[in-house]
Formats: structure tokens, C-alpha cells, sequence
């Protein structure tokens, strides 16, 4: 692929329509520009991917942290997972349950509520299980320094300060609440064993979190809706309406819903966090807006940590049941490519595969004086039963290195090199989501304390924004969402223009991914894709850049009535490999059957 150029044929397509006048507020760097402050909620975009809250601010310094609440809440949740206690993991789930009120006294953010009565309401559907009282007094007093309970060491210990305080850029083998896996990603074939290694892990910690919070708390799903307070301005304001409205924390098809009171949304939306592969959205076509988004455990609370362009790791929260080692994950990885192959390419598949060698490898670990062809790793000389020269012959002329006996490769990459050769046939792609770029914060809600344009970023922040990717490019996957025509016109804002809500804030989203491996049909899908990172839509031409995204952004907020000419425009310069619609554009011409009438 091939990276556009000084002639860009998008340009010739603006400038029919005149250039629109960027705005003064736009900065140089996509990530930040000036704030914004706008007193009332009147603005408020009807092309949000999603609805949330703002989930912290830092004690020390005041700067907030560019995460979502239920994020928070769901992270802290199951770290407490560990203590095996229902009351601990209850009150992780709602320790910040008020703070969506934003209810502000002498510059804190107040978030908790002493009222018994309230909790007892709130709590009913657990009172068998769980000690009612007790929840209540570990969720209130969370922040308290002296007989630090339970809540309050997860969010003083390292697992804070790797999720949410710091971005360490060395990190540990293993911490106290989170496992972490250092890998040696030199090359393209180290790149796809990584990816292939962050779907699994994500496809797994989705169902043992589900398994830990069934056995735990009875419930494998954990929903929070926001609903509309707009009248409350205090925490006893929202206590008062909760009671009159007879609020509870239900439990629905093994679902434990958890309804937060708001103090801006105008509308419900909520975040379900569940054992499944897939981000999946709630679109109300009624409406013309999404209602809310499902997000896999796994996804919510995992991350690929790249560090320059030799090491990366793999961090997720332990929630008790201990680090999943590479060879299992790999172990899995091979399983489910073996049955996907047919009967006579699945007998002899990975036959000489050592998986100690590979994890050794794919660590760092291993130790030889022989250099890997392919990415520079240790390796070992090729065994004469392997029978490389008749897989490469003929097949790739830029591997004519391999095809001398004794020459060396690491086992990481031949594993990749093999697995590229069993699905030649089909190819494959793969890719690893990046963090969506947040452009022209605004504040769109007067609140104490939130006046400044500069937000704290955590690992934390790293895999919120690395979900905000995962939420665009679901729109593709969406059955209302995946075909425009010009009676679903309104599905092109979401495309054109996403907006993220997260209150105060809402800011301009554009999506980015890392690709790794793109489907060609009988090529090598590997070796001949590349490696394209920080880009919004690969393509099978050329890659669509966060630059030219924003460029776009602006010229369809001018033109809207352009918005399907341009997305079919898009299709036609870069002919993207996934995350753009199908577009259904009627030619013009008149019918036969008005020609007859005329």
C-alpha cells in the first residue's frame, strides 16, 4: 500500500465545492486545541458514539483524567474480584456512583451519600447475599486514609498507578492487581503473532471476568444506564428523586443493571460490559442516535503497550485467577487455526512447532549465535525435514535467502511464515485498534474545576481511547448502520463527524489502527502488507490518514448534503479494507416508465 502523495484526487473533489474556512480554534496537533467554554447544553452533537462521564480527576495537580466513569468502575471492579468477597465487589461497582450529579463543594467533587435508607432501595434485590450496611460503608468511604478498606488499596496500590496514575514506560513482569507479558516484536511476522495474541487474550479474560462475576455477585453482565436527573444540583437533590422514583440495582437475564443518576444527559444511555468477542451498538433508528454500546470485558480491560518498535506488552487486570501464560494463549491461538483449515491441510498443520521455543523467542529468552533472516532475533538453522525450499520455491521471489539449507530463522517467525502459507489461500486481516485522537475539546456544561484544557492520560486513558476506535469501527458492523441509502442518509454523521460526549466534554473523534496483515488473494498477506500504523481507514491502494479524515470532517460539516457523494468518494480513491458503508447512490437518468408517460 501506498501512502497519498502530493496529488490527492479528494482535493480536485473539494475544491468543486469551495474550501471550507478552518477554525481559528483548530491547533496544529490533531490530539489537542484551545477549550471552549459554552454555558449551556444547547450544542450538544446528534452524531455521538457514545454518552458517559468524565471518570476522575487527580489529586495532586486537578487535572482531569481522560477516562470514562464506567471505565473506572468496571476496571476497580475487577481487581476487587480478588478479595472474593460480594460486598467488596458490590461497592466497587457503585463507589462513584454519584458523581455524575457533579455536585461541587469548596472545589471537591462530593460523591457519596450517608442516607441508610437510600442504600437499603438501592441494594434490595442483594439483601440475601450481601451485607447491605457494609457495601454502603466501603463505597462511602473509599477515599478515607486510615483503615484503608478495600476499594481505597486498589485505588492507593499498583494496580492504580499502572491503570489509571501513571504511563510507565519500563514496566514490570508482574504487579500486584495486573499480569504483564514483555514480548520482542521486531518484524513483520513477530507483529502478527502479537495480534493474533491480543485477540485471544481479549476472547479469553472476557469469559473468565464473566465466570469470576457470575460466581461472585451471581451475574456474568454488568450494564450502567445513565438516566436523566436534570433537576438535581445536589447529592440530597438526586437521593430525594431516587427514592420518589424507587430506583433499584436490578437483576435481568443474569444482567446486573446499574442505574446512574445524571445531571446532564438528556437521554438514557448505558455501557454493558459482557463476555462477548464483538463491540456492539444499540442504534435507535427512531431517534437517529445510538442508545448504547455493548463492550467485551476483555477489550474493556486489556491492552498491547508498544514501546519504540522492539518491545511490546501485553497488560490486563488479574481478577484472581492469575496470569494466562503465552503458551496457553498460544497453545489456543493454534487450536483455533487448525480447525478452521480443511481436514487434509489441518493433519500435518504446525506438526513441528515447539511451543517452549516460540514463547522463548517471542520473550527474548532465547540464546543462539545464529541471527533470524527475517527480523535479526536469535534463531536456529533450518531442519532438512522442514522442507522450506518446496514451501518458498516458486511462491515469493523476495524469500531466495531462505531457500539455502542452513539458513536461520527464529522460531516466532517461522511459526508466522507457516501459518501465512496454510491460509495463502483465503488470506487473512489483522489489525491492532490504536488510540482514537480527541480533537477540539469543548466544554459544554459550566462545572467547578473543569476549565482546563489539559487532561491527565493513563494507561487506563490508553485503553479507553483504544475502545473509542474499537466503537467507530463497529459502526461498520452495525445492521443499521453498515448501508447507507438516501432514506438512511443520518448514518453518515456517525462516519463523517463521530462526537464523543463525555460530561463536561465533548470533542471530535477520529479512529486509528495499526494494521498487520490485509487479505490478498494468493499473495503473502504478511510480508506483502506492511506495517501501517496510526491510520484511519487502510486501504487496499492507499491509506487514509488522521490528517486527511480531519480534512474531510471539515468540508462535509460545510457541505453536509455531500455527506453520501463523499463517503462513496472514499470508497473510490482509497477502496478501504474495512470500516466504511456500502453506499447505494441512485444514478441519474429518467426511467422507462416516465419516458412512456412523457
Amino acid at each position: 500500500m501506498k501512502e497519498i502523495g502530493k496529488e490527492r484526487p479528494l482535493d480536485v473533489y473539494f475544491e468543486n465545492f469551495g474550501r471550507p474556512t478552518p477554525r481559528k480554534s483548530r491547533s496544529k496537533s490533531n490530539k489537542h486545541s484551545t477549550m471552549q467554554l459554552i454555558e449551556t447544553s444547547s450544542s450538544e452533537p446528534n452524531s455521538a458514539l457514545i454518552k458517559g462521564t468524565i471518570a476522575r480527576t487527580d489529586p495532586i495537580s486537578g487535572l482531569p483524567h481522560l477516562d470514562e466513569l464506567t471505565h473506572h468502575l468496571i476496571a476497580v471492579a475487577t481487581a476487587s474480584l480478588k478479595f472474593n468477597s460480594p460486598d467488596v465487589v458490590l461497592a466497587a461497582l457503585i463507589h462513584d456512583y454519584f458523581k455524575p450529579v457533579f455536585d461541587f463543594r469548596n472545589g471537591k467533587w462530593y460523591h457519596f451519600i450517608t442516607d441508610p435508607d437510600l442504600y437499603s432501595q438501592l441494594l434490595s434485590e442483594f439483601d440475601d447475599s450481601t451485607n447491605i450496611s457494609n457495601v454502603a460503608n466501603i463505597s462511602q468511604w473509599h477515599h478515607k486514609r486510615e483503615n484503608c478498606n478495600e476499594i481505597c488499596q486498589i485505588e492507593n496500590s499498583e494496580l492504580i498507578s499502572t491503570l489509571e496514575t501513571s504511563v510507565p514506560f519500563i514496566l514490570p513482569t508482574q504487579r500486584e492487581y495486573t499480569v504483564v507479558h514483555h514480548l520482542r516484536v521486531l518484524g513483520k511476522y513477530r507483529m502478527f503473532i502479537l495480534a493474533l495474541l491480543k485477540e485471544k487474550l481479549a476472547k479469553i479474560l472476557s469469559e473468565k471476568y464473566s465466570e469470576r462475576f457470575q460466581k461472585i455477585l451471581g451475574v456474568s453482565r454488568i450494564r450502567y444506564e445513565y438516566r436523566p436527573v436534570n433537576s438535581a444540583d445536589t447529592l440530597e437533590d438526586a437521593g430525594r428523586l431516587i427514592k420518589e422514583n424507587d430506583w433499584r440495582i436490578e437483576v435481568k437475564d443474569n444482567t446486573m443493571v446499574i442505574p446512574l443518576p445524571s445531571r446532564f444527559h438528556k437521554d438514557t444511555f448505558y455501557f454493558e460490559y459482557y463476555e462477548g468477542t464483538e463491540v456492539v451498538l444499540d442504534v435507535d433508528t427512531k431517534a437517529k442516535a445510538i442508545r448504547g454500546v455493548k463492550v467485551p470485558f476483555g477489550k474493556a480491560l486489556s491492552t498491547v503497550y508498544l514501546t519504540g518498535s522492539q518491545d511490546a506488552y501485553l497488560l490486563y487486570v488479574d481478577a484472581g485467577f492469575g496470569s494466562l501464560s503465552l503458551e496457553y494463549l498460544l497453545d489456543d491461538v493454534l487450536s483455533d487455526l487448525k480447525q478452521s483449515l480443511s481436514e487434509k491441510k489441518r493433519k500435518n498443520a504446525f506438526e513441528y512447532v515447539d511451543l517452549d521455543k516460540v514463547v522463548k523467542s517471542l520473550s527474548g529468552d532465547l540464546h543462539s549465535d545464529e541471527l533470524c533472516v527475517l527480523c535479526g532475533e536469535p534463531g536456529e538453522p533450518i531442519e532438512s525435514h522442514e522442507k522450506v525450499s518446496s514451501i518458498l520455491k516458486a511462491k515469493f521471489t523476495d524469500t531466495w535467502l531462505l531457500l539455502t539449507y542452513g539458513t536461520s530463522v527464529c522460531p516466532v517467525c517461522k511459526l508466522g511464515f507457516e501459518i501465512e502459507e496454510l491460509f495463502r489461500g483465503s488470506g487473512m486481516n489483522k489489525h491492532i485498534v490504536q488510540e482514537a485522537l480527541l480533537e477540539d475539546y469543548h466544554l459544554i456544561h459550566s462545572v467547578p474545576i473543569f476549565g482546563k484544557e489539559h487532561f491527565m492520560k493513563s494507561i487506563s486513558s490508553k485503553i479507553w481511547l483504544e475502545l473509542l476506535s474499537e466503537i467507530y469501527y463497529s459502526l461498520y458492523n452495525s445492521k443499521e448502520l453498515q448501508k447507507i441509502t438516501k432514506r438512511k442518509e443520518w448514518v453518515v454523521k456517525f462516519y463523517l463527524n463521530p462526537k464523543v460526549l463525555f460530561y463536561p466534554y465533548v470533542a471530535d473523534l477520529i479512529p486509528q489502527v495499526l494494521t498487520v496483515a490485509l487479505r490478498y488473494s494468493k499473495k503473502k498477506f504478511v510480508l506483502q502488507s506492511g506495517l501501517h500504523s496510526n491510520i484511519v481507514f487502510p486501504g487496499s491502494e492507499k491509506d487514509l490518514t488522521p490528517e486527511e479524515f480531519s480534512a474531510m470532517r471539515r468540508f462535509y460539516i460545510s457541505h453536509p448534503s455531500t455527506g453520501i457523494h463523499l463517503l462513496q468518494k472514499i470508497r473510490n480513491v482509497y477502496s478501504p479494507v474495512f470500516g466504511v458503508p456500502n453506499v447505494e447512490i441512485r444514478k441519474g437518468g429518467v426511467s422507462r416508465a416516465r419516458k412512456r408517460k412523457g
